[in-house]
């Protein structure tokens, strides 16, 4: 016993087929809406294309996240260690100054103009 679909079903994700009558009416009803709404649409359309763009900008990042942080030696903010001075906060700077200067690796410029 085999099943057969019905001819009017459509399969899963096809849209129906609109008559040129139909598609017509729907034009005049975008433009009769953009006209009256102008502002709100634009102003729509620059948020989805700046969020849009932003996303993009985020997926290329981390799809070439391991070649940016191995070839632009990308520093990521970390916090300062504590450690127990006896001349205060100018030891502690100095010894991160001279951390961040001493991790120059081949690629990094420092290293290359130095």
């Amino acid at each position: 016993m085999s099943y057969e679909r019905p001819s009017s079903v459509r399969p899963r994700g096809e849209s129906p087929t609109l008559s040129d009558e139909t598609l017509e009416r729907n034009r005049e009803r975008s433009k009769q809406y953009y006209a009256m709404h102008r502002d709100k649409v634009l102003a729509k359309l620059k948020s989805k294309y700046a969020q849009k763009r932003e996303a993009e900008t985020k997926a290329y990042y981390e799809k070439h996240r391991c070649f940016f942080e191995s070839y632009f030696k990308v520093d990521v903010p970390t916090t300062t260690r504590e450690l127990p001075s006896t001349r205060g906060n100018e030891s502690t700077t100095a010894l991160s100054t001279q951390e961040r200067t001493t991790a120059a690796g081949p690629l990094d410029l420092s290293f290359i103009l130095n």
